[in-house]
């Protein structure tokens, strides 16, 4: 769960503007990777209703990193395509580990032994100035096999 007070912060409003309770991971997961379908080819995706869902996983790179990659890997889980998975890798997942990745490299490379799916959408995700780095190389090495651009369909999640 999300705490509502967090996601007020992040989305610069008053809790009080916000439905009740918590917003669940799952719930965050699925409406972000609708955003994503609904806009991949969207002129100003800003302007879409869900665009918020964008802009509270920007904060929670930044902010609450396990709850970012919560829902990455709820979200992962909903890709129907390769291509979805790569905006999750090109996006929040890139984000995650540019700016909080030693706080969560040990689950990434556990949820890269227990999933090839995430395993996969790790090809996707760029060094954004750590290539070389003991971070970037513990990435390379969870991250091995085929990548996101080979053509292969999207492992089962």
């Amino acid at each position: 769960m999300i705490p509502r007070a967090l996601v007020a912060a992040a989305l610069h409003v008053d809790p009080g503007a916000l439905p009740e309770g918590d917003l669940p991971v799952a719930r965050l997961a699925e409406r972000w990777l609708g955003y994503l379908r609904a806009t991949m080819e969207a002129e100003a995706p800003q302007d879409h209703p869900e665009f918020w869902t964008f802009s509270l996983l920007c904060d929670l790179a930044d902010t609450a990193p396990d709850l970012c990659l919560d829902t990455v890997l709820a979200a992962l889980a909903l890709c129907g395509t390769a291509e979805e998975a790569a905006l999750i890798a090109a996006g929040p997942l890139e984000d995650v580990i540019a700016r909080n990745g030693p706080a969560v490299i040990d689950r990434i490379e556990a949820a890269a032994a227990a999933s090839p799916r995430f395993r996969h959408a790790l090809t996707g995700v760029w060094p954004q100035g750590s290539a070389g780095t003991p971070l970037w190389r513990r990435i390379e090495a969870a991250r091995a096999g085929p990548t996101l651009d080979s053509g292969l369909p999207l492992p089962p999640a």
